[in-house]
């Protein structure tokens, strides 16, 4: 009876201690109305039923203007963000917000930085044509208790100075902000394919999950399409690096709506992870 009841509480003490996570990026693109019948108004509600279907237990976002944040919160059950607007550091200008579950996961901390020579105020650094941010947050499981850092953002797709510091300002901020080397996870749009000078600073202290995952990579190498259905796309510019965590598997979701077009000019990213 011992030796069963052993057994029973082992199995508890892996099941309560040990984490799976499903994240995703994804770059809903802004709502422009020449998008015409790729205009957020009409694929909006695609888009809300993509993210309830495979259900993140977080997920980042790229280009969300404030009303499309509006839409995202309302529209998605039990699903709270942390994030700011990048020109004012409130509700003014895009996004790149965490999303959480909150059933399963809660904030210990959050805050978003600048990715600029004056990363604590709103700003536009170096060579870029945008003011660019990253938001981040320590999450904690509401079961197992266990922390992690997540981190979100969309580089410049202009400079190329801006880029290669904005590179080397996130890791200075990693070190920053993570003193107690909780494993983390790092996704955005970073306008950039894996050749670069950025994507390899940042691959020498991360782990790029395309290349790391345990099971083979499915669905496009590219991701970004600009809503064109009729080429498969080539680039890969979104990305999920890790960080102290396991890559189960890797996808770009190709997905289209009435499998006729794409629900943004962007694959989401999607990956199931072991802590």
């Amino acid at each position: 009876m011992n030796f069963r009841l052993s057994i029973v509480l082992l199995m508890f003490f892996i099941l309560g201690f040990s984490q799976d996570l499903k994240v995703m990026s994804f770059n809903i693109r802004l709502q422009v109305e020449s998008d015409k019948e790729n205009a957020w108004t009409e694929r909006k509600q695609d888009v809300l039923d993509l993210l309830t279907f495979y259900h993140p237990d977080y997920f980042g976002v790229q280009e969300a203007l404030p009303e499309q944040m509006k839409d995202l919160k309302s529209g998605l059950k039990n699903y709270d963000y942390v994030g700011v607007g990048r020109d004012d550091g409130k509700e003014d200008g895009e996004f790149s917000a965490i999303f959480y579950d909150k059933e399963k996961l809660q904030i210990v901390t959050s805050g978003t930085f600048w990715l600029s020579e004056t990363p604590d105020k709103p700003s536009r650094g170096w060579d870029a044509a945008c003011n660019r941010v990253c938001t981040y947050a320590i999450l904690k499981d509401k079961s197992s208790k266990k922390e992690f850092l997540a981190m979100n953002l969309h580089f410049d797709h202009v400079g190329n100075v801006a880029r290669t510091k904005s590179a080397e300002l996130l890791l200075k901020k990693i070190k920053e902000l993570n003193p107690k080397n909780l494993p983390l996870t790092l996704s955005g749009d970073f306008n950039l394919t894996d050749t670069s000078e950025p994507i390899k600073i940042i691959s020498q202290n991360l782990k790029d999950s395309f290349y790391n995952t345990e099971t083979k990579h499915y669905g496009p190498v590219g991701t970004f399409t600009a809503f064109n259905v009729n080429e498969v796309p080539k680039d890969r510019i979104d990305y999920i690096f890790v960080k102290g965590m396991k890559v189960r598997s890797h996808r770009h979701i190709n997905d289209r709506r009435n499998n006729l077009l794409y629900p943004s000019d962007h694959f989401p990213v999607i990956v199931d992870l072991s802590l």
